[in-house]
């Protein structure tokens, strides 16, 4: 790999201008820019962006951070923030946590040592560390404080809907799968789903997942000695841990949607390839991908964004689940 020592030999122009014509930090005739630029084209030079990150204090590039790419939301989202920064001018550095705050931690330090200039955060666990981080940060779905931007789905509509959906079905004894207490998506979502059963005077049982999704998930844990085959509506969390709730009741002989109905939340691509296909409450990863970039680069070049709070409105996708 050539670097600057070999433009400086190709050229016979000293590094200090060199560095100012790749740096673009000061005076370089016309004549030393075009020998530069020749020997760069001939070298294949490819600047060092760390080193023109700590040189400018600056890069341009941004930090996401996901919390799960098991999930497949959250692996279609990085997909989307990377291809809507890379329209916008910007690289991307990617780390996950699967929720483990000292991973964050890490990943949040090492972010700042690459000099990005903004942050994504994903169900972060770190909310006093993100309110002191300086620079620009957009949250998904967990509210740091009042200065920070939070971009969300209306979670509490969706859980809304899915009840509501579920009484349209003729549910009569239904279950809620809740996701583990520090998810505060999913927290809304059950709030949701109660005020709309609390209208209905209609009861339900809950069972509590204690994490999202991962290669050794055990289910049977979660579900203890709960006989989930009972209930004729079972609205879950996630589409990820409605999947494994269906192949669940399946294996036990469980008719869908005949005997039980099955609504998830997400609409994440593998709902629609199972069969039953899966029912769910979409929120859009392309909506909000869009704006969580929009509102960083914003932030970034210094525009005021006067509200703090953006909820993207979700819908019901039914399918053969339900």
């Amino acid at each position: 790999m050539s670097s600057i020592r070999d433009i400086s030999k190709a050229t016979g122009l000293s590094i200090g201008t060199i560095s100012r014509y790749i740096n673009n930090s000061g005076y370089v005739s016309k004549e030393s820019a075009e020998k530069i630029k020749k020997a760069i084209k001939e070298l294949d030079y490819v600047p060092n962006e760390n080193a023109r990150a700590i040189f400018k204090n600056r890069s341009n590039l941004i930090g996401i951070v996901v919390s799960s790419l098991s999930n497949p939301f959250f692996a279609e989202m990085a997909m989307r923030l990377e291809e809507k920064a890379f329209k916008k001018g910007y690289g991307v550095i990617l780390f996950t946590t699967n929720d483990d705050a000292e991973k964050e931690r890490e990943a949040l330090k090492l972010l700042k040592g690459y000099r990005v200039r903004g942050i994504i955060t994903t169900r972060t666990q770190l909310k006093d560390v993100m309110a002191n981080l300086k620079m620009p940060v957009i949250s998904f779905e967990t509210e740091v404080n009042n200065e920070i931007i939070t971009v969300s789905a209306d979670n509490f509509k969706g859980g809304q809907l899915a009840f509501n959906h579920l009484m349209d079905k003729g549910c009569q004894n239904i279950l809620h799968i809740r996701g583990p207490k520090n998810f505060e998506a999913s927290e809304l979502r059950y709030e949701g789903f109660k005020s709309e059963a609390k209208k209905h005077n209609k009861n339900f049982d809950i069972i509590r997942f204690d994490s999202d999704f991962h290669v050794s998930y055990n289910l049977e844990k979660n579900i203890g000695d709960k006989d989930i085959t009972k209930y004729d509506g079972i609205f879950v969390f996630n589409d990820i841990a409605a999947v494994l709730i269906l192949r669940y009741l399946l294996e036990r002989g469980v008719k869908i949607p005949e005997e039980t109905k099955v609504i998830g939340f997400d609409n994440s691509y593998m709902g629609a390839l199972l069969y039953p296909s899966l029912t769910t409450i979409e929120q859009s990863v392309d909506g909000i991908s869009s704006k969580c970039i929009d509102l960083l680069v914003d932030l970034i070049e210094g525009k005021e964004v006067k509200a703090t709070r953006f909820y993207d409105p979700v819908k019901l996708i039914q399918r053969e689940s339900t």
